[in-house]
């Protein structure tokens, strides 16, 4: 393992207990785990005591027997947050700091751990650390529910967090209808919509237009040496699109409409779970239904959404999408009216 410096060796100490909640460590499986070197090992005894004793123990429990001190995971419910393996302490800082809030249960945790250790950093890498966190914190947008990461995220999203922070072009092996033929991106922007990290790009051939990746389709991404220079009004329309839900389908300007909805109540959970996007609100009405109101998109995505609750949604407005709405019905009872056709 390569020199680290201490804010670095805490939170992977820290990342390692956290993500798997039901293994204890003793000092020497956390050092072979981690390849940190054996005269570091005093070094490790007093990064433990501090995890140990942070908020009581409330994040990290030492457990005793008759040979050594074990340490395990004191909270079980951050199995699926990410912590890149990033070299660079500031991105550990940056991307822990702007994810930590999807995790609802270990956002508490991660942020007061984070700004424990930033506490305790020189006054020269305090100030990167915002500075850094004011360049990348713009460029990692959300959009609906949490994404879930797959083991190799790490090393490619800390490739993708660098390029963007330093405005160089990556070369991206990318599967797709026309195979992986790797090709150069710009990256502009992270996104994370419905339970997918999407990246962000703007197209080459037709500068000031955008258009996504889906990340697990990336297998694998480098850093060019070739530069870009942002566009103001590219990067606004972009967040415009994550906004309006036309990122990742839909076009480059949207036009957001609106949109109102009658639910049955028995979907309330769902809908609050997995709301369509951000701007969606959820009333119950005098009769127990519920009214769902949002500035959207009418195109296809929407217009699938609503099929997706069947009988139990109907479209107030707009009226261009419940006509869709209900010429679709006339071809499902003419289709399904007659015998199936082999």
């Amino acid at each position: 393992m390569a020199d680290i410096t201490r804010a670095d060796r805490v939170l992977q100490l820290f990342a390692l207990l956290i993500t798997n909640p039901s293994r204890s460590y003793s000092i020497s499986d956390l050092m072979e785990a981690l390849e940190i070197p054996e005269n570091e090992r005093r070094n490790v005894q007093r990064d433990m005591q501090t995890l140990t004793s942070a908020n009581g123990g409330a994040y990290i429990r030492v457990l005793s027997d008759r040979r050594a001190f074990r340490y395990q995971s004191a909270i079980k419910s951050a199995d699926n947050l990410l912590f890149p393996n990033f070299e660079n302490t500031m991105l550990h800082f940056v991307f822990l700091q702007r994810i930590a809030n999807m995790y609802p249960a270990a956002s508490e945790t991660v942020t007061d751990l984070l700004e424990k250790i930033r506490k305790s950093l020189p006054a020269s890498e305090k100030k990167a650390v915002d500075q850094l966190a004011q360049d990348l914190n713009s460029r990692i947008l959300f959009a609906g529910t949490p994404p879930m990461f797959e083991e190799d995220s790490s090393e490619k999203l800390k490739v993708i967090l660098q390029a963007i922070h330093q405005r160089r072009k990556i070369r991206v092996a990318y599967v797709s209808e026309n195979g992986n033929i790797p090709s150069i991106r710009i990256p502009l922007m992270v996104i994370l919509y419905q339970g997918e990290i999407y990246i962000g790009c703007e197209s080459q051939s037709h500068p000031g237009d955008t258009y996504t990746l889906k990340f697990r389709r990336i297998q694998k991404v480098e850093l060019t040496k070739e530069t870009f220079q942002d566009n103001p009004k590219t990067l606004e329309m972009l967040r415009k699109r994550v906004r309006l839900g036309s990122a990742i389908f839909g076009p480059q300007d949207p036009k957001a409409e609106d949109v109102e909805i009658v639910f049955s109540s028995h979907v309330q959970c769902y809908l609050e779970e997995k709301p369509f996007q951000r701007s969606m609100k959820v009333e119950k009405m005098y009769d127990g239904r519920l009214l769902v109101t949002m500035k959207a998109l009418n195109d296809e995505l929407l217009f699938r959404w609503v099929l997706s609750y069947a009988d139990c949604a109907e479209v107030i407005k707009p009226v261009s999408l419940r006509n869709k709405l209900r010429e679709f019905s006339y071809y499902l009872d003419s289709t399904y009216r007659r015998n199936p056709r082999h």
